[in-house]
């Protein structure tokens, strides 16, 4: 009998032990789908920053509304400048069927195919950036977000259209009230309009632009779209003619560039996967930030490091901004910076080699307009060769 109450009691115990360990795995797996989805909503915000849409309204939020930064700069070298590599965006391309005319199929950004078995009459753009590209083609949107003055839109294309809320918060219901055939969002900064108007039965397009071959992907797919593929090409041609003019006229040796980007709270590094580190590339420029682990998931920045600017020695420092204007920038970096006593034995510094590029190209993407951003930077970095920025 003793012996059955021993091995009843030892059943029982080893009952206790497994459900005690069962919560135990349950706690840590409960853990790891918030740590899981943490990582999510940090890669959804990094490109919503990224975008450079209406960033100068969003830099005017409240603070409890904003993402938290670290008060001041570190000058020890943090995690993320110096080691590590850039994520891609995963592979994601826009993508065309071949042929002309109707029906034609477009594969967005989240990878969803849309098909047009006509040209869409009632097109909604909701970005500034792919309105700009639409009108430029020839096309015209029922519709316009509240845009910031360096969106490459002319004011004429959008004078008395509706506007349907803001870029980074679009009203839907007023999208869907206008009853468009085809809303062309941005990927990144409007993710969430998508799965609500593919529920309004309303056919929408996550695209994105941010170097110079996503703009010729975008200009080809939205040329597609509104049936002006030859004018598309046509852009596209000149586009590449002019930049092929720039770069042929580079000097065989290149310089080494840092491109810090400054915004009300702090300053940080830009990677070659942003606008500006694109149009680097473009013109040969050595960016001591290339390899940089970047802030976030598909982020385009990396911490600010003196000490390792320092140790790179930039022949030139490039400035971008998320501000109220492009001059803000030059008193952010002047109260951020300008103090420092090591940033003022800088060579690029001693020697005023400080750029400061203008954010109609290099915050908004200037679309149709790109080349003239690689331009911009030309002149900035190479002076003698294609003229200062003010002739």
């Amino acid at each position: 009998m003793n012996k059955k109450l021993a091995i009843i009691f030892t059943l029982i115990g080893c009952m206790i032990i497994l459900s005690f360990t069962g919560c135990s795995n349950d706690k840590k797996t409960e853990k790891k789908e918030v740590s899981v989805e943490s990582n999510g909503m940090e890669k959804d915000n990094s490109q919503e920053k990224d975008s450079g849409e209406m960033a100068k309204e969003k830099d005017k939020m409240p603070k409890e509304m904003d993402k938290k930064m670290p008060e001041g700069m570190d000058k020890k070298m943090p995690k993320g400048m110096g080691e590590g590599k850039m994520p891609s965006m995963g592979g994601a391309v826009i993508t065309v069927s071949e042929g002309e005319g109707y029906p034609v199929t477009i594969t967005d950004m989240y990878g969803n195919e849309v098909t047009l078995e006509k040209k869409p009459e009632k097109i909604a753009a909701i970005s500034g950036t792919f309105l700009g590209v639409l009108c430029d083609l020839g096309g015209k949107s029922i519709c316009t977000s509240e845009t910031g003055g360096g969106a490459p839109v002319d004011p004429k294309d959008i004078e008395g259209l509706p506007v349907v809320g803001k870029v980074y918060n679009p009203d839907i219901e007023k999208i869907v009230a206008l009853q468009p055939e085809l809303v062309i969002a941005q990927f990144g900064l409007q993710n969430g309009v998508i799965p609500v108007l593919e529920q309004s039965k309303i056919k929408a397009l996550a695209l994105h632009m941010r170097t110079y071959e996503d703009v010729i992907d975008n200009i080809r797919a939205i040329g597609r779209i509104i049936d002006e593929s030859n004018k598309a090409e046509e852009v596209i041609a000149d586009m590449e003619k002019e930049k092929k003019e720039l770069v042929d006229k580079l000097p065989e040796e290149s310089k080494k560039v840092v491109i810090l980007y400054a915004t009300s709270k702090d300053v940080s590094v830009k990677l070659p996967k942003s606008i500006a580190g694109n149009v680097a590339d473009i013109l040969k420029l050595e960016n001591i930030a290339a390899g940089c682990a970047p802030e976030g998931m598909g982020g385009e920045t990396t911490p600010f490091s003196m000490e390792y600017i320092i140790e790179k020695d930039p022949d030139v420092i490039l400035v971008t901004s998320m501000l109220s204007s492009d001059e803000d920038a030059k008193k952010v970096i002047s109260e951020k910076l300008g103090k420092d006593l090591v940033w003022k034995e800088l060579r690029a510094v001693k020697e005023g080699n400080i750029v400061y590029l203008p954010q109609k190209y290099f915050l908004y993407n200037a679309g149709c307009d790109f080349v003239d951003a690689i331009e911009y930077m030309a002149k900035g970095v190479y002076p003698e060769v294609f003229g200062g920025l003010d002739e």
